[in-house]
């Protein structure tokens, strides 16, 4: 019979691995499990390193509302250079219910920072193309 954590863990993975903004972090263990947000609308481009920053404060900002709120068993970790999240169930008083709403808080709070952070890059990205075509030399075009 599996245990209350396993339970807990397989719960969270099931989640985590159906949910279209969320990516299952290799390297979990039976006493932690390992995740990143990476919105769908970003999976194509998360290679590229502005979309990598992007999310590494992304997933950094989730985690530090989601704890804020009082769900102490979600940690900040680097997994290959890159921020993930870290939950953990050690205690056998875990329910699905309680993964459940933590799973929520996370998803909740990835919906509304990635609103936030994504119109902000997508200002600063703006500003850098103005700026540089601000300072590139005009080509003039003969009519003749």
């Amino acid at each position: 019979m599996p245990s209350v954590k396993q339970d807990c863990l397989t719960v969270l993975h099931d989640l985590v691995r159906e949910h279209p903004d969320f990516d299952v972090v290799p390297g979990s263990t039976h006493n932690e499990y390992c995740f990143r947000y990476i919105p769908n609308s970003l999976v194509e481009r998360q290679e590229e390193p502005d979309v990598q920053a992007l999310l590494d404060v992304l997933n950094e900002e989730i985690v530090q509302a989601v704890q804020h709120n009082g769900f102490a068993e979600v940690r900040k970790i680097l997994v290959r250079g890159h921020t993930a999240i870290r939950t953990t169930f050690c205690s056998g008083t875990n329910l699905a219910e309680d993964v459940e709403a933590t799973f929520e808080a996370l998803a909740r709070w990835g919906r509304l920072l990635n609103k936030k952070l994504s119109a902000r890059y997508k200002t600063d990205m703006e500003r850098e193309l103005c700026s540089s075509e601000l300072h590139s030399s005009p080509t003039e075009v003969s009519a003749t």
